[in-house]
């Protein structure tokens, strides 16, 4: 009688650790396709967004296949798989990613936790300083990477700019404002010192180591001239 018990009782435990197991990898693989399923939609948003899909082509038609090209990084994948291009970073560090959780779900910030590539956290930085910094300045940080040519993607840095500003360490109201009034971004009389802002108000401010190669309604590539 006790031993029958027994057997009981461990095949009973045997079956509640089995059904564990298997519901945790159930878990795991849905956690998984919804990771892979949100990393997706940021590259179909970009491919839906006029303009974009052409920047890319432009790029890959525009540069030599070894170039290594500047942007920031959350665009940095795109380039990687649509331009087949050498990127400075293609995603974000731990500690970027850490920054913004507060803007994700719970089980968003699992998922990245889980499954996450995580980038340099010196190289994010080094972009957002190339981009703040002087154009003289911010070539002895592109030289760093050997980076020949930049991309980027109008009013997309502008919306960005605050973060940007903040991870290279400067105040982006010093150098930009929004207008709610006219709804529009304004460089302030500081802006002529940032590189980034050279780049998209080349009219105002002709960049002076940067040839630009190709412009739409959407984005800008330039060419660095060291």
């Amino acid at each position: 009688m006790d031993l029958r018990f027994w057997r009981k009782k461990r095949l009973l435990t045997a079956v509640v650790i089995t059904i564990i197991i298997v519901a945790s990898f159930a878990f795991l693989a849905t956690l998984k396709f919804d990771y892979d399923r949100e990393n997706n939609a940021a590259l179909q948003y970009f491919a839906s967004q006029p303009g974009m899909p052409d920047a890319f082509s432009a790029l890959e038609r525009l540069t030599p296949s070894d170039a290594v090209v500047m942007c920031w990084w959350d665009y940095g994948l795109a380039v990687k798989e649509w331009s087949h291009r050498e990127v400075i970073e293609a995603y974000p560090s731990k500690e970027i990613a850490d920054s913004v959780g507060s803007t994700r779900t719970l089980w968003g910030n699992l998922e990245a936790q889980l499954f996450g590539k995580w980038g340099s956290n010196e190289k994010i930085r080094d972009i957002a300083l190339a981009f703040m910094l002087n154009e003289e300045s911010s070539l002895q940080v592109l030289r760093k990477y050997n980076a020949k040519y930049v991309l980027v993607f109008v009013p997309d840095e502008l919306e960005k700019f605050h973060w940007i500003a903040k991870i290279a360490g400067y105040n982006a109201t010093d150098y930009l404002t929004y207008n709610d009034t006219t709804q529009a971004y304004e460089p302030t009389t500081r802006a002529q010192e940032v590189t980034l802002l050279h780049l998209i108000y080349e009219e105002t401010w002709q960049p002076r180591h940067f040839t630009k190669i190709f412009n739409n309604d959407k984005a800008k590539i330039y060419k660095i001239n060291y």
